[in-house]
């Protein structure tokens, strides 16, 4: 009798550890489907990424989630930064309309500075707004003021604009684009005008004329033509 009372023990500790088992192997079975079924795939709706010292580097969001640490979005921070160089309270006044978020990434150095954003919508430069909306990239010195980037745009009429430029200290100097009234070329910019190299539409753009350009031309700050080379000249 006791014999059988041990062997049907052996059996029911048996049949717990079988239970056990299977009951361990089917939930592991389930979340691994439901792991499986979302693998790849998380959703949030933004992304702060730190660096070793707990700074605001990367933010990721459509749009981007605020920091505290970015220049662009702290008020004092950009007029310490920028006021006293680009005017002063009127300049301020006119930032606080600027459209700083983005539909992307934006990179900030260790100072709170924009330096990289790529997204499918941009923020305005810090020395102004935009005058269409932008989706691309843009790369800044790093005080965040912009040196260059690659941009399509769509203007009010619908219409597509695509431009690829650096720029300096003096603003815009080397420019290739594709503009909606059909003109496309090489723009290089200086201190006393630019230069065009391309083809325009009459009343372009890059300067008035009511004939359309295919060659060359120089224009002073004014806007006033200082030569041109045109091989379209003579052609009806």
């Amino acid at each position: 009798m006791q014999t059988q009372l041990q062997q049907l023990q052996r059996q029911l500790n048996y049949l717990k550890a079988y239970a056990l088992t299977s009951s361990l192997l089917l939930l592991s079975f389930t979340l691994f489907s439901l792991s499986s079924a979302q693998k790849g795939v998380i959703r949030v709706k933004g992304i702060v990424i730190e660096d070793a010292q707990g700074r605001d580097r990367i933010l990721i969001g459509a749009p981007i989630p605020d920091s505290r640490q970015r220049v662009r979005t702290n008020p004092a921070k950009a007029k310490q930064a920028w006021a006293g160089r680009l005017g002063g309270e009127k300049y301020m006044a006119n930032y606080a309309t600027y459209n700083h978020s983005a539909n992307g990434i934006v990179f900030l150095n260790e100072q709170g500075f924009d330096k990289v954003v790529v997204g499918e919508t941009m923020p305005d430069p810090n020395t102004g707004k935009r005058l269409v909306k932008s989706a691309g990239m843009t790369f800044n010195d790093d005080r965040g003021f912009e040196r260059g980037g690659v941009g399509v745009s769509t203007t009010a009429e619908g219409k597509t604009r695509a431009v690829l430029g650096v720029d300096d200290q003096d603003g815009e100097a080397v420019h290739l684009f594709a503009l909606e009234d059909g003109t496309k070329g090489l723009r290089i910019g200086h201190a006393q005008g630019q230069l065009f190299f391309g083809k325009t539409a009459p009343h372009s753009m890059i300067f008035e004329s009511d004939r359309e350009l295919a060659g060359a031309v120089a224009v002073d700050q004014t806007g006033t033509v200082l030569w041109q080379q045109n091989t379209l000249v003579g052609k009806p």
